[in-house]
């Protein structure tokens, strides 16, 4: 069953997808009409999700789940990647890019791995978004880390 994001309890399970560019308006209003209806259909083993998912910076979609109503199973997870590789396709974004992103303010800037080395926009201040966030009370709380505290710390002197 999708639910607000607001409704959804801190514990829930979460999976971040970031987009390797920003969404246009229209992109953003098709996200939407997929997503809701494919929240609201989702499920495990035929036990229905608890399941929400959030927009951010445009370019990044976070997606929500309560495991102690029904837990995520294997084939709801990859039903879950199918939904992101039907939309990509059918709208041009890549949602599997793996780049790096670097936010600065409400600016997002992608880092492909392989310049990450000695990158002037990549400094140990900067807050990165990760791509994997233990759970939605994390996320609520700050799930945006600095880089020098995640693994691209080894790029710094």
């Amino acid at each position: 069953m999708y639910l607000p994001i607001e409704q959804m309890p801190d514990h829930s399970r979460v999976w971040v997808y970031q987009a390797n560019r920003p969404f246009t308006a229209s992109e953003i209003q098709a996200i939407e009409n997929y997503l809701a209806p494919a929240l609201t259909q989702w499920a495990a083993h035929g036990a229905g999700l608890n399941a929400s998912y959030e927009i951010r910076f445009q370019q990044v979609i976070v997606i929500a789940v309560d495991e102690t109503v029904n837990a995520a199973s294997g084939c709801s997870i990859d039903a879950s990647t199918r939904w992101f590789k039907e939309m990509g396709a059918e709208l041009g974004i890549d949602f599997f890019d793996r780049s790096t992103a670097v936010v600065d303010g409400d600016e997002v800037t992608l880092i492909p791995l392989t310049a990450l080395k000695n990158n002037p926009r990549l400094t140990p201040s900067k807050n990165v978004i990760p791509l994997q966030t233990e759970s939605l009370g994390a996320y609520r709380s700050g799930w945006l880390q600095r880089a020098d505290t995640t693994w691209l710390k080894r790029y710094f002197a």
